[in-house]
């Protein structure tokens, strides 16, 4: 991890989201995830998403807000259009896919049996 960003603290992360989100409301704009990332200080999207992939309560904060950006958009896609635009949005920002996944093969299944 670069040093940009090292230092965030789960109350840091909450509070600097919250002004985010509320300038997004205010200035009638969707958040997004690098506009998140920019607003923490952050490099950008990917730093914003590796830091997030970690442990501890910082990560969480960082998911929390990921997610808060993720249900913004779902929710202006789908009062914009029913259709075509969220399914890109969906698709192609946070990585839904229009096909199920089939059952993935977990590989060979081992079994260990012993007398008790």
């Amino acid at each position: 991890m670069s040093s940009k960003g090292a230092g965030l603290r789960a109350p840091e992360i909450a509070e600097k989201s919250a002004a985010y989100f509320e300038r997004c409301e205010k200035e009638n704009r969707l958040p997004t995830v690098p506009g998140l990332a920019l607003a923490l200080g952050l490099e950008g999207r990917r730093q914003l998403e590796e830091l997030s992939g970690r442990e501890g309560r910082a990560a969480g904060a960082l998911r929390r807000g990921l997610s808060q950006v993720e249900e913004a958009n779902i929710q202006a896609a789908y009062k914009r259009d029913s259709g075509t635009s969220a399914r890109f949005i969906l698709q192609n920002g946070f990585g839904y896919s229009e096909k199920a996944e089939g059952p993935r093969d977990p590989g060979p299944i081992h079994v260990k049996v012993t007398e008790g």
